[in-house]
């Protein structure tokens, strides 16, 4: 029992989303051809719809119905759809967005302010089609964001041109007239051409105009598959349009009609735009005080279902003209009755309630999504607060720990300094003591020699003899082998870096390191046990192998080094 409770409720629910999918389409295949028979299948739509959850299908359903109700005239209607549409779309997960990366539908939004343009409020029009700019420029779809910048720019030139700054309409317009023409698409070029036609009619320059009424018209001829093309028909109708409004504006009445039955023929399968159209000839055969054919024409559009408000102000106010040239007083009375019925009724009102109350519900939307940015926001602030306090409390320990290490390490260096510096003065103080033991020694040995020179014995050969030996002993390279050990654990690396000059004997090192140690040439003499002559011609040969130049002394050399 279940799983057959459970196979029919998949099969109603697969039933119910192919049906609100067929009704969809039907609303969108309808738009322009058959608006009241779309917005039928949008009623239906949203009846089927009611109890489900809200989803991008239905947001972008509501949207549709919105604009189609627009141009139906039925503005509170439109502006429902409108916000319902707008209140779904904050309410979707990103994924499920068509544009993901922004907080409300652009195309909704425009629409918006179109519904107060149509409702002469150009200054909030102008701010909500500058809103859909923004939130055209945000997106990622190449496509979409064209024809958005182009719709919501050309929209803007609409209210430059109802203020009478026909200039810079023509600027707007002229520069989406060129980016269209970059896309090739024959009925956004055609839109465009009866945009430039209009702005030039207003400006006087009739010329102009017609020359791009002709442009217009190769379009359209040159256009392929033209009967599969709505949108190619109904703009090159809008062409016929604004040259019969215009015509009309100027009281070239019969003109006018030329263009507005030429606008009628093409328009035929846009009700909508024929609407428009049935008042213009009214008007037009009122111009031309023929009475009987505007009294009809008025008429027989007053019948026409789903008529808007304004068309029907429009058809009535010929009415009235008519019935009081002819001094029709019931009729006329009738007519009073119906233009105060429509201009009291409840739809002004309600739309203007409705318009404000979207204002608010909008206002508090972004005051809320401010609140919910600015909570996220502090949060990130108090948690990268916590990480960065953490992050200086551990480095702060760190730098502390490492100051101590570094400090004991300190400690240790100075120690080991002291006792590297110690064990230097030592091996230095051993070192002039050995140096001052060879001095004495060879002092020592001089005096005897001299003694023994001096003396007359028997002897003489044993006294020679005895002279040379203490010759030797004085001249023995065992006397320095002991001063050279320890003047190479003072200065360990001199005969390295003196051999690296040049190629020296054991005489220019011995030479070297009593300089090193800062010893008088007597001094050397005495240490050397030679004359001080000989003294000096070492020092020269040392200079010549080490290439010093004239300006520089050996002394000053070998101590730096």
């Amino acid at each position: 029992m279940r799983r057959v409770f459970l196979l029919f409720f998949i099969f109603s629910y697969l039933a119910s989303a192919q049906s609100s999918k067929q009704l969809r389409d039907s609303v969108l295949k309808y738009k322009t051809t058959n608006p009241t028979l779309a917005v039928k299948f949008g009623l239906e739509y949203d009846i089927l719809t009611a109890n489900s959850k809200p989803d991008k299908e239905k947001q972008n359903t509501y949207a549709l119905l919105g604009e189609i109700l627009i141009e139906m005239g039925l503005y509170a209607s439109a502006l429902n759809y409108l916000n319902n549409s707008v209140q779904i779309y904050s309410t979707l997960p990103k994924s499920d967005k068509n544009f993901p990366n922004i907080d409300q539908p652009p195309w909704a939004i425009l629409n918006i302010g179109s519904i107060y343009f149509k409702n002469r409020d150009y200054k909030k029009a102008a701010e909500k089609y500058q809103q859909a700019l923004s939130l055209f420029e945000k997106i990622g779809d190449e496509n979409a964001k064209f024809y958005g910048l182009n719709t919501a720019n050309s929209n803007l030139g609409l209210i430059e041109e109802r203020k009478g700054n026909y200039k810079k309409a023509e600027e707007i317009y002229y520069q989406i007239y060129q980016r269209r023409l970059e896309k090739d698409k024959k009925e956004d070029i055609l839109y465009s051409l009866s945009q430039l036609i209009s702005v030039k009619l207003l400006q006087g320059d009739e010329l102009a105009a017609q020359n791009k009424l002709k442009e217009a018209e190769s379009v359209y001829q040159t256009a392929d598959e033209k009967q599969d093309n709505s949108l190619l028909i109904r703009n090159w109708g809008y062409v016929q349009l604004v040259y019969g409004a215009y015509s009309q504006s100027v009281k070239k009445y019969d003109l006018a009609l030329t263009y507005l039955f030429k606008a009628k023929e093409i328009l035929k399968a846009f009700p909508s735009e024929i609407h428009a159209l049935g008042s213009r000839i009214a008007e037009c055969y009122l111009g031309l005080d023929n009475f009987k054919e505007a009294e009809r024409v008025a008429n027989e559009n007053l019948k026409i279902q789903n008529l808007n408000d304004t068309e029907k102000k429009y058809n009535f106010k010929v009415l009235e003209k008519i019935y009081k040239y002819k001094g029709q007083d019931s009729k006329l009375l009738n007519i009073k009755d119906s233009l105060i019925l429509i201009s009291s009724g409840p739809s002004n009102s309600k739309l203007l309630k409705t318009l404000s109350n979207l204002e608010i519900q909008i206002q508090i939307a972004n005051t809320a999504k401010e609140i919910t940015e600015n909570k996220i926001k502090y949060n990130t602030y108090i948690y990268i607060l916590i990480i960065c306090s953490l992050i200086l409390f551990y480095s702060l320990i760190t730098i502390r720990i490492n100051f101590n290490l570094q400090k004991e390490k300190g400690s240790r260096l100075e120690i080991e300094k002291k006792a590297i510096s110690f064990k230097l003065e030592e091996k230095n103080r051993e070192l002039m003591s050995k140096t001052n033991f060879i001095i004495q020694r060879n002092d020592y040995l001089k005096k005897i020699q001299k003694e023994v020179d001096s003396r007359k014995v028997d002897s003489e050969v044993s006294i020679n003899r005895l002279s040379k030996e203490l010759d030797l002993v004085i001249r023995s390279e065992n006397a320095y082998s002991d001063f050279d050990k320890m003047f190479i654990e003072v200065y360990p690396d001199f005969y390295d870096k003196l051999n690296a000059f040049a190629s020296l004997s054991q005489t220019d090192l011995r030479l070297a390191s009593y300089i090193k140690m800062n010893h008088t040439i007597n001094e050397i003499a005495s240490i050397s046990g030679i004359s001080l002559r000989t003294v000096e011609s070492q020092r020269y040969r040392l200079s010549k192998k080490l290439n010093l130049g004239k300006d520089q002394n050996l002394n000053s050399f070998l101590l730096s080094i």
